[in-house]
């Protein structure tokens, strides 16, 4: 071990590296990919079978990863296929991006079905999306449906299950909404029932005007309120601001 660069290892070093099958050759190849790891590095890698192999298969494909990242990597069942299928469907992955693939079961295929489906992600937005859930399936019932979002709009619906059910509910009172609309009806609780309820009372709303209502709570019953009040032919602006000024409220409440 000496003779191969280890001196001063402690009984307890020497113990561990001679039960996990460290030997000088071992350390000498380890040596030769530029590495020149300790008694604990040595130990891990041995414990997850990392050979001097596995660590020239990866720095051919372009990157460096440290003792750490290589550990990490076996874990993982990272190899050199997974990292050159990356490459080829067109991520250029740092390591931390490599381990966050693999860690949420993101696949050469998968990225290939969703540039497919006309998006180009970086990988990062793969990861968010494979998080979310967000499958070819979802992209194309959204496009179907006339919506082209990017991958962060994809990844802001799904967080806010937008679902294609949704959107055609939402279509079918008359609005078309896009996917930035979308989310902002679906974070106010907007439901097509809700449409339908302001448009049964006479109003002929934008989308705008849904999710300004629905934050002011502006419901059939406060419609129905105002109305027997003797207010008459109000629009949706003028509704919206007796809400907020409590007109109809009780004088003790005002």
């Amino acid at each position: 071990m000496k003779a191969a660069g280890m001196g001063d290892l402690t009984i307890d070093e020497l113990v561990a590296m001679k039960i996990q099958g460290v030997t000088p050759e071992y350390v000498r190849e380890l040596h030769d990919q530029g590495l020149h790891p300790d008694a604990d590095i040595l130990v891990a890698f041995r414990v997850q079978n990392v050979t001097a192999a596995y660590i020239h298969e990866l720095r051919g494909l372009g990157f460096n990863p440290g003792p750490d990242e290589i550990i990490a990597f076996k874990v993982q069942n990272v190899s050199a296929d997974y990292v050159r299928g990356l490459k080829e469907v067109g991520i250029q992955p740092n390591p931390d991006e490599i381990l966050a693939l693999k860690v949420q079961g993101v696949t050469p295929a998968y990225i290939k079905e969703l540039r497919a489906a006309g998006l180009n992600p970086d990988a990062d937005q793969v990861i968010a999306m494979k998080v979310q859930g967000i499958t070819p399936a979802y992209i194309h019932d959204l496009h179907e449906l006339g919506l082209k979002p990017d991958g962060d709009d994809l990844v802001g619906m799904k967080v806010q299950g937008v679902s294609p059910e949704y959107v055609r509910e939402i279509q079918a009172t008359g609005l078309k909404p896009g996917g930035d609309d979308l989310i902002a009806m679906r974070v106010q609780g907007v439901t097509a029932e809700y449409i339908k309820a302001l448009q049964a009372a006479g109003f002929k709303v934008n989308i705008d005007d849904v999710v300004s209502a629905k934050v002011q709570d502006i419901t059939p019953e406060f419609i129905e309120k105002v109305r027997q009040h003797g207010f008459k032919d109000l629009d949706l602006d003028k509704l919206i601001e007796l809400k907020r000024l409590n007109i109809l409220e009780p004088h003790a409440d005002i």
